[in-house]
């Protein structure tokens, strides 16, 4: 549960009491609602780069965006001027601006509901560490990738930053909304080299405090995944079992969350319009997003409407459960809000992500190689981003591991990953055990039977 004292270091009483004043004065024009969304954080870094210090910097960032409803209509504007004395004028620009939209019958702003009962997202040990505290993690990180291997030759950054951000919303409703939390992350960029081949691989993780992840082993990650790069062999073109290494995992089931937000069905550009309660993957996947897990980095208590978070069961074994909503494409399609919506300090609210993962399954990573028999282990795919989100149709480069007799051999690139995305979620045949979070989502390894791979 959030501390109002705690949060009011950041986002102070007074400021909070001249956006009322803002709101009340909008509606005194003859505005049918009003809002302000403010934000703010502080974030610091270290990089170093060879054993030299490279950079270390601290910076500071603000912002207020004021929405003003009007007959279905809405006006917005923005600042980053939190020092000012008086913001009635900002709500009356935003006023003037509503009169010029286009008019939306399916516009909805939320009732107060909830209370922040979550624990506290703000970690005090994250605001201790000092300069130089942040310089020695930024050298660990880079002794410890050196030390996890002799072929690592070159560290072309690392780097360590952490922060601290808070967010406020306030409507005329009288939903008060507000979120205050702290992030720290590490990451490594790194050159390995085997004789003449030269190959760079990174890594990185992120929690909310200090200890919340080790660099040694992120260290130890970014070597192993640059010596999985080496001296590549070429992967005759055919049809494979593929294990997908959970950082893939991540990326592939973050498109297909994306695919699911209501605002892309509802403009037909999405690959699963129509699809709800049909199968649309292996019954062996459950995808779900949690906004209020215990311990999630997207963890919050109230989405970007005000609307308290939410476990969403997004493909329950196979299945899909649910569209994701705004409050706005939920009247619209006549359903619940599934309280997903993001916010930006510019923009009407839209879909966001909280914390997604997949029910993990109950083999190890060595006993997916076993079943995969003679496949391939895929540990990097790009260009995941040029999916088409209506066909599902993809084909994207990707590199990774050679799989032989059910062991990891050599490592093959420039391989072509080609085909459907609905049909490689119904080609699912077995789920890791290892589940991984990277950030706010989470991955494991995934068996895919009779892929299609190009080779060069």
């Amino acid at each position: 549960m959030m501390d109002a004292e705690l949060f009011h270091h950041y986002l102070s009483e007074a400021l909070e009491e001249k956006l009322q004043e803002g709101i009340h004065h909008a509606m005194g024009l003859g505005a049918d609602g009003a809002e302000a969304y403010v934000s703010v954080s502080r974030s610091r870094k270290a990089k170093v780069q060879n054993g030299a210090l490279e950079d270390l910097t601290t910076s500071k960032r603000g912002g207020l965006g004021v929405r003003v409803l009007r007959d279905g209509r809405t006006g917005i504007v923005t600042t980053t001027d939190l020092a000012r004395k008086d913001f009635r004028e900002l709500f009356a620009n935003a006023w003037e601006l509503s009169a010029l939209g286009d008019k939306d019958p399916w516009l909805r702003q939320a009732e107060p509901a909830g209370a922040d009962d979550l624990p506290s997202r703000f970690d005090p040990r994250t605001e201790t560490l000092t300069s130089e505290q942040r310089i020695e993690r930024a050298l660990s990180l880079e002794a410890e990738a050196r030390k996890a291997s002799a072929k690592v030759v070159a560290v072309r950054a690392a780097s360590w930053s952490d922060g601290v951000g808070a967010t406020l919303l306030l409507t005329q409703r009288g939903v008060r909304s507000f979120d205050l939390g702290t992030t720290c992350a590490a990451s490594i960029e790194l050159a390995v080299q085997d004789g003449e081949d030269r190959q760079a691989a990174w890594h990185w993780a992120m929690g909310r405090h200090p200890e919340a992840f080790s660099l040694a082993e992120i260290g130890q990650e970014a070597a192993q995944k640059g010596e999985r790069k080496l001296k590549p062999a070429q992967l005759p073109a055919g049809k494979y079992s593929v294990v997908l290494h959970p950082e893939v995992a991540v990326d592939l089931l973050g498109i297909v969350a994306g695919m699911l937000s209501a605002e892309a069905v509802l403009k037909q550009r999405s690959l699963f319009t129509g699809k709800l309660g049909q199968k649309i993957a292996s019954p062996l996947l459950s995808l779900i997003d949690d906004g209020r897990l215990a311990g999630g980095l997207g963890t919050e208590p109230w989405d970007g409407e005000g609307l308290p978070t939410r476990r969403n069961v997004l493909i329950e074994n196979g299945v899909l459960t649910t569209y994701l909503h705004t409050l706005k494409t939920a009247a619209e399609m006549g359903v619940k809000p599934t309280a997903t919506a993001g916010r930006g300090l510019g923009s009407n609210p839209g879909i966001t992500l909280f914390n997604l993962f997949p029910e993990a399954g109950t083999a190890s990573p060595e006993e997916l190689f076993r079943q995969a028999g003679n496949g391939v282990l895929i540990t990097e795919i790009m260009g995941l981003h040029t999916v088409d989100p209506v066909s599902g149709d993809l084909s994207v480069g990707a590199s990774g591991v050679r799989i032989r007799d059910g062991v990891l051999a050599e490592s093959v690139d420039k391989l072509t990953f080609a085909g459907n995305l609905k049909d490689f979620l119904n080609r699912i045949v077995a789920l890791g055990s290892d589940l991984r979070w990277y950030g706010s989502s989470a991955g494991l390894s995934i068996l895919l039977e009779d892929i299609a791979l190009g080779g060069a």
